[in-house]
């Protein structure tokens, strides 16, 4: 019998509980040439120097989009809505998104969370990429680092 187990990675970087308060994306002119980036100025969670703390103001890139797969879906109440990258951008100008969820797969990143219009609703991001995700963020400032370990 051949036997694998399959390793769980857990990555130095979460980005449970941050706030997306902006999202860019280039869609490119050749396929799997898009790129998004979500921002998020309170900061994302990192692992630094073997404690979890809150960083300052980070994005996170992802490139090689394909778009055909990738989407975001709404759920408020009984209806559920498809949003486009464009739409959900500019949705983001009235309230933010808060991520509570995170999954990473084969060339994929899915994201959900809640967002405030007339009461919380769920928002779902899925995005499927062919690019390594890279994540960029500034130090907390020393007042600010809490220790999230546990």
């Amino acid at each position: 019998m051949n036997f694998y187990s399959k390793p769980n990675p857990i990555l130095p970087v979460s980005l449970h509980d941050a706030r997306v308060e902006e999202i860019s994306l280039r869609r490119g002119e050749k396929t799997l040439s898009g790129e998004l980036t979500l921002y998020f100025p309170e900061g994302i969670r990192a692992e630094v120097e073997g404690e979890w703390v809150i960083t300052g103001p980070g994005e996170v890139r992802f490139g090689g989009i394909d778009w055909d797969f990738s989407g975001i879906r709404c759920y408020e109440g009984d209806s559920v809505t498809e949003r486009s990258f464009e739409e959900f951008s500019a949705d983001l100008k009235e309230s933010s998104w808060e991520i509570v969820e995170e999954s990473y797969g084969y060339n994929r990143s899915v994201f959900a969370g809640y967002r405030y219009r007339d009461g919380f609703f769920r928002v779902e991001m899925e995005i499927y990429h062919f690019k390594e995700t890279v994540y960029f963020y500034e130090d907390a400032p020393e007042e600010d680092m809490e220790d999230f370990s546990e």
